[in-house]
């Protein structure tokens, strides 16, 4: 099967809009046949154009589930009045109706998105942690350093990626943000804005207020962290204090955690011992985290696992201890990294995408 990007279209909307199939690859079909055909042969970086109708988010849910991850146009020719539409564009969805667009702005946006597809050879930008720079090796450790290294941060407007849990019985939620500006001698702090999403400042406000935050930003192969305190929050911007210490982070990808009603389970066959079966603490689209009071597994390793993922198959492949340690009450936390078929690969890249848009909209509920 041919890797080009397809737009995945009905009969029906390709002729309204004015499609006519040369503009970029395209497949039109009946909504029945097409739904089929892009479920059974539909391909990661794919795009789809739906008719809006009453039960679109369950063939979203069935696009998603099959690994389809490029984005899903809800198409009308009438106005579309969605109360949600941010939580829909986190998962890739968006809504285009003909009455606001005029159909060849509609063209040259899905062209616009074709081309961008095709440019995609790595995982999701959203998450994958940007890459700063090149030149700090290792962590600077003096004051003079850590404000070196923000100060390119800013200048190449780069992106860092920030965790925060603002509850105990909360998941953590994670975010990229852009440091607008670094001021200060004696005390330096950084604003930092362009939160997405975007509602993350006014849930800190509600809800974590005073609460660290913990930062990474990516360095080529290797990943930095630092804890950020906040001195103030205001106008949809964070004051944070310049952190004082610089660490190395093992992981690259942020990290999901799992809803206890609904876990990740990880089964490991270790030499000479029975198959193990271990809830997942956290994962990333690169790597498992795991608590368990299995101690037997050591670092640089390749294991056998098989991987249970929420409303998806087993998938199989191998995982490497990467970090270990061992916890009060002789419990044993790992960090593996995992390799998985690359088919494969799409259903947790799927999965920790869509963990983190329902945690958002978990923490945006005890707000309303």
């Amino acid at each position: 099967m041919s890797d080009t990007v397809r737009v995945w279209i009905t009969q029906e909307d390709a002729g309204d809009i004015g499609i006519k199939g040369t503009e970029f690859p395209c497949i039109k079909k009946g909504l029945t046949q097409l739904v089929y055909e892009l479920l059974k042969d539909g391909l990661p970086n794919d795009i789809v154009v739906l008719p809006f109708f009453r039960n679109f988010t369950e063939i979203v849910g069935h696009i998603r589930d099959r690994g389809i991850t490029g984005p899903i146009i809800i198409y009308t020719n009438s106005e579309i009045i969605q109360m949600n539409l941010l939580d829909y564009a986190a998962q890739g969805v968006l809504f285009m109706d003909s009455s606001r667009f005029s159909r060849p702005m509609i063209i040259g946006f899905i062209t616009f998105l074709h081309k961008r597809q095709e440019l995609i050879n790595t995982p999701p930008a959203e998450s994958q942690l940007p890459v700063y720079g090149k030149d700090y090796s290792p962590p600077p450790k003096d004051e003079t350093g850590i404000r070196e290294l923000f100060r390119d941060v800013l200048n190449r407007r780069a992106k860092i990626l920030l965790t925060c849990q603002f509850k105990e019985d909360l998941p953590t939620l994670t975010v990229t943000c852009e440091i607008i500006q670094i001021v200060g001698q004696i005390e330096p702090k950084m604003i930092l804005d362009n939160f997405n999403p975007e509602e993350f400042v006014a849930l800190y406000n509600q809800l974590g207020k005073g609460q660290s935050l913990t930062g990474f930003i990516s360095q080529e192969e290797d990943t930095l962290g630092f804890n950020l305190d906040v001195e103030n929050s205001r106008m949809g911007k964070l004051a944070v204090f310049l952190p004082t210490n610089i660490y190395e982070q093992k992981r690259k990808y942020f990290r999901v955690e799992p809803d206890p009603k609904d876990p990740v389970t990880l089964y490991v066959l270790p030499e000479d011992h029975h198959t193990l079966t271990l809830d997942v603490r956290d994962a990333s689209e690169g790597g498992l985290g795991l608590t368990t009071s299995y101690t037997g597994l050591e670092k640089n390793i390749d294991y056998q696992v098989g991987l249970t993922i929420p409303k998806n198959r087993m998938i199989l492949g191998t995982a490497n201890v990467v970090f270990k340690g061992i916890s009060k009450g002789d419990m044993a936390d790992y960090g593996m990294t995992v390799n998985f078929q690359h088919d494969d690969q799409h259903y947790l890249q799927h999965y920790v995408f869509k963990r983190q848009a329902g945690i958002l909209a978990m923490i945006k509920r005890l707000t309303i």
